[in-house]
Formats: C-alpha cells, structure tokens, sequence
C-alpha cells in the first residue's frame, strides 16, 4: 500500500550539503518546514481505490488529503494517527510513512541528499511509539529524532524559561513546562479530550435536541473550524443541515459553545497541576507566561476565558502564540538546525 519508492537509496552520490526538516505529524494535519524555507500542511489521511473501477477512475493509487476527503466514496480511506499516536498496525504505519513521503515531495525535499528531521510527539507519547516512528522514517532520512510538541511550540517561541505551552491538536491537548532544558516526564501532561473530542460532542449534542437531524464529524469539523468559540457569544451561529429530503436552516450557537467549552476544564486542572509542582520561586513567572498553540488555539475567547477561570486557582496570563498551524513544525525545524551532529540517530 504505501510508496514503494525509497527515497534515500540512489545510485549516484547524495549532494554534500545537509537539508533540516521539522514535521508536526498530528492526528488531523502533518505540516512540514524545511530550512528552505518551504512549507506544506495537508490532513493526515491517504486513501487508496477501493476495486478496479475506483483504481481506472481515479488513475492513482495512493491519494492524500483534501484530495483522498474528496473521493472518499471510492477509496479505502487510512488515518494512521489517533489521539496524536501513530496506530501500531501495518496499515497504519505504511500509510503514514506515504503521508511523510508525500509532504516531503510537495515541498521539494525527496531528491537526494542528506536529510535530518525532527518529528513531533505528544508530550506523553509512549515509548513504543517513539520507536516506531523513527523506524517508519528510517529509509527516508540519514537522521531522525522525535520530540515532545509543545517543547517544539516553545523552541519556535523562543520561550525556553518558565513557560508552560498549551497546544490543543485535534487528538490531544499536550501541556508543557519549559525552563530552560528538554523537558521530563514529570514537565508534560498529555489530555485526550482536543479537537476531535469537540467534534464528537457537538455531534451528540445536535443530534440530542434534533432528533430528526443527521450530522457527520466531518460537517462538524468544519463548522468547529469556522465557528468555534467560548464565553458570550458575538452573534448567531446559522448553519444549513440535512433533514430528510430537504435542507433545514439551524442555530447551532449554544451546541457550538457547550462543545468547545467542554476541554476545559481538563485544561485548567492540568496547568494547575504544572504550576503547584514547579519551584515555588518561579511559580508566578510560570503562570505569566502561558501559551495556546495548535488548531484548538484559534477558538475565539479561549484566551480570555481561559485566564478568567483560572483566577480560582491564583490567576494566570494567556497569550496565544502566532502560527497555530507550522509553530511545531517550524520549531522542530529550528529544534533540528541546532542540533549538535552526535546527537542524531542515524539510519
């Protein structure tokens, strides 16, 4: 199923100059950086044809993204990232080795020559995990590491003392620590309920009090990435759903707000959590120093409400950080350039 293509082996020698990759492989979008200067996010799904009539229609047999979402109906379709964790099966990983290929081709880095990347994990990924996916990748690059998300957000921040990043993905929200080292077990908390946890729940709270309504994780996913929000709302949320036969308009503001409310206070218990086991002297310039990253970070309000409930628990400063979509990825980047040369794992 996946490409059989291997890209490190060539019959003629690799140019001598190094190309440093970070990739945010996430549950919902694989982004990639390089020090190129190029940059690509897709969804992490693949899809191949599911008969011969698809494969002749089609004239591919790997699809990927937006592209594979669209003929969804004609292929066998593969997320091989659940909860921010690579799934350990072969299809799984084979499709997520296509997914690495792909990203790498759409921004020119699959031609021969050295190539050192470093992955994002969630904070708490396994250690199985962190196995698995340097093997998946290990015929692509001549290196590979794999780091914790958030550190990476904090890396690309520059906010490497007495930060603590909230990166809301689509299967995780991963919390992070950062003083001024790679962070330890104990820095990180990795939360199941992110972006597809509020997928779901707006989908069972709509079909809930519309009985005779049928909504997808898609069209939610879609509405949530157009909509989202906590707090007071600024206006009504209209959206046209199918019912029956027919199109029916419908408020979905209070769902829309219930749904996306729903994290939090997961969020706040784990950044409590942080707070009270870090150093009692620098406890404040912690909690100062607050960080929302990833997709979940463009929820409107998220900031502002986030910093009113934490004033049950001492108070707290939100800022969000700029580039929801590449700030992992680019850190990673960065993370990778810096990298001392006996650090690597080579392949």
């Amino acid at each position: 199923m996946a490409n059989k293509k291997k890209i490190r082996r060539s019959s003629t020698p690799k140019e001598e100059r190094n190309l440093f990759i970070g990739i945010d492989l996430g549950t919902n979008h694989t982004a990639i950086s390089t020090s190129e200067g190029k940059k690509k996010s897709i969804l992490s799904i693949m899809g191949t044809p599911k008969d011969a009539v698809a494969s002749r229609f089609l004239k591919k047999e790997q699809l990927f993204g937006e592209e594979a979402l669209k003929h969804r109906g004609a292929l066998n379709l593969y997320r091989p990232i659940e909860n921010g964790v690579l799934k350990i099966q072969r299809e799984s990983i084979e499709a997520a080795k296509g997914l690495v290929e792909y990203v790498l081709g759409s921004v020119n880095a699959d031609r021969d020559v050295r190539k050192y990347v470093i992955i994002g994990v969630p904070a708490q990924a396994s250690i199985l995990n962190k196995k698995i996916i340097p093997e998946m990748a290990k015929d692509i690059f001549d290196g590979i590491m794999v780091a914790s998300e958030p550190f990476c957000v904090a890396y690309n921040l520059g906010k490497l003392e007495h930060s603590l990043i909230v990166d809301i993905g689509a299967g995780t929200t991963d919390l992070c620590r950062v003083h001024g080292t790679l962070p330890n077990p104990e820095d990180q908390i990795s939360i199941t309920k992110a972006g597809d946890f509020i997928d779901r729940e707006f989908v069972r709270l709509v079909t809930e009090n519309y009985t005779n309504v049928r909504v997808s994780q898609e069209m939610a996913r879609k509405w949530k990435e157009e909509y989202s929000f906590v707090g007071n709302p600024e206006e009504e949320i209209v959206v046209e759903v199918p019912v029956d036969a027919s199109v029916l308009k419908l408020s979905i503001t209070q769902e829309m707000r219930k749904a996306c409310e729903s994290i939090l206070p997961d969020i706040v218990d784990g950044i409590s959590s942080l707070i009270s086991t870090y150093d009692p002297e620098f406890q404040e310039e912690l909690r100062s120093n607050l960080y929302l990253a990833g997709g979940g970070s463009l929820i409107r309000n998220l900031d502002k409400v986030l910093e009113h409930e934490l004033e049950l628990i001492g108070g707290g400063k939100v800022f969000k950080a700029a580039d929801p979509v590449f700030g992992g990825a680019d850190g990673a980047l960065k993370l990778a350039t810096d990298m001392p040369r006996e650090f690597w794992q080579t392949t």
